[in-house]
């Protein structure tokens, strides 16, 4: 992760750091979702049950006891890498743990998992790049390549353009998250029709 994304997530409040890992999952669920759909299997409900936790905990007290009650849940339908045969499996599996370090940081307000939450989504975008554009890890310039793509600039942006907005709030309620949420942007932040068969 940019130094600079992980000194911003750091200087947020609890409650400021629980709505951007709230913003940062939901656009990851579309991921987690079009892995369900593939596979018949999963709980979107569960996913986006934890997502309106993180952003109902900045309205009033963190939920510790029921994110830790949804932490089990998630781990139940959270998809191992080598269980499921389709190019879809890690793209859920880094909306998973993206959510798994959101609901972690409401259980002990440890800060360091919403920071995991935020490299688990750059992760997920650097993985979509690598294979839409069949990149070679191994190859010189990946990195740069990786680093210059749109996917990975729109994203790089997105949570910038976010710890900018929240920055400025310092007290929440529906029409701040309402707000906040629009400018998140509706979707996922990678394209998974683009994945190569």
């Amino acid at each position: 992760m940019a130094d600079d994304l992980e000194t911003l997530i750091y200087s947020l409040s609890d409650r400021q750091k629980a709505v951007f890992a709230g913003l940062v999952c939901e656009r990851l669920l579309p991921q987690y979702e079009a892995f369900c759909r593939a596979v018949s299997w999963g709980s979107p409900a569960v996913y986006e049950r934890g997502v309106e936790l993180l952003y109902n905990s900045a309205l009033g007290e963190f939920h510790a006891a029921e994110a830790a009650a949804l932490l089990e849940k998630l781990e139940l339908v959270t998809p191992g890498l080598q269980e499921f045969d389709s190019p879809l499996t890690s793209y859920a599996v880094d909306a998973c743990i993206a959510l798994h370090e959101a609901l972690q940081f409401l259980t002990d307000k440890q800060e360091t998992h919403i920071s995991h939450c935020a490299t688990a989504t750059l992760d997920s975008v650097e993985a979509f790049v690598q294979h839409y554009r069949q990149l070679n890890p191994d190859q010189r310039g990946f990195e740069a390549a990786v680093a210059a793509d749109p996917f990975m600039q729109a994203e790089a942006a997105r949570q910038h353009r976010l710890l900018d907005a929240l920055l400025s709030i310092h007290e929440f309620d529906a029409a701040s998250i309402h707000q906040l949420r629009r400018l998140n942007g509706r979707g996922g932040i990678v394209d998974l029709a683009r994945l190569p068969e």
